[in-house]
């Protein structure tokens, strides 16, 4: 009987190292990613005013976007800029290539969604939609450089800052909202982990300080990565936004 059951830890210890392996791996494949110019090419057709940085941050953008969905993939997100998305619809019509890409960063599909009916993105029902959005892409970052633009998450001032024709701008009493929302569920994590953690050995709280101590967001983002590795089914996120405040996205 014994042995059977060391067997079975073994087991389950390999299908934990190796499903963490694979998390890594995916997230290391994100962060190198390079866009083929064909889709940037796509991407100025549509905003010829566009410079050679607003591309690049869209790139980084749309990035920030599929390491959001890394973090989160079982959450239906809210696409937040229209300029990322035009570049995802880019990188979507290359369809072999964005079958392969999907495959190696998330082991399943992640389908693109047309956007729910229009609304005004002040209303409680399109804040509350957008804030999964907001906290996934605080999480960010710690998996990526320049995932804040002027304190903002980059595919929320995205669209600001390249002043694209149509773009999904938000009111600063809404993205107010969205930054107390997450403070208040960071703390709320946090006393949460304190409270759970008071009661194990010093080498126990330790090793949660090292987990979370050093990124106030960290914990929930890592609870949101593990919850991937059971999840082999296609995802799919939607797209949505403002304009000026205004009505939500549509394709």
């Amino acid at each position: 009987m014994f042995p059977i059951l060391l067997a079975i830890i073994a087991l389950g210890l390999a299908v934990l190292g190796w499903r963490t392996l694979r998390k890594r791996r995916q997230l290391r494949f994100l962060q190198r990613y390079r866009f083929d110019a064909a889709y940037r090419k796509a991407l100025w057709r549509d905003y010829p005013q566009l410079n050679d940085a607003s591309l690049a941050q869209a790139e980084e953008a749309l990035r920030q976007f599929f390491i959001m969905h890394w973090l989160a993939p079982r959450v239906q997100l809210q696409m937040p800029s229209r300029l990322a998305d035009a570049l995802w619809h880019a990188f979507i019509l290359d369809t072999r290539r964005y079958q392969q890409f999907c495959q190696q960063a998330f082991g399943h599909m992640f389908h693109h969604l047309p956007a729910q009916a229009a609304t005004d993105a002040a209303t409680h029902d399109q804040s509350a939609r957008m804030q999964p959005s907001w906290n996934a892409a605080m999480h960010t970052r710690r998996y990526m450089v320049g995932a804040l633009l002027g304190g903002i998450p980059l595919l929320f001032a995205l669209d600001a800052a390249a002043a694209i024709d149509g773009g999904w701008l938000y009111p600063p009493e809404l993205l107010g909202q969205w930054a107390a929302a997450f403070a208040q569920a960071s703390a709320g994590a946090s006393t949460s982990g304190d409270s759970t953690s008071s009661g194990t050995s010093s080498s126990d709280n330790s090793s949660h300080r090292d987990d979370s101590g050093s990124h106030g967001h960290s914990h929930a983002a890592d609870s949101a990565s593990s919850s991937a590795d059971s999840d082999s089914s296609s995802s799919s996120s939607s797209c949505g936004g403002s304009s000026c405040g205004g009505g939500g996205s549509s394709d």
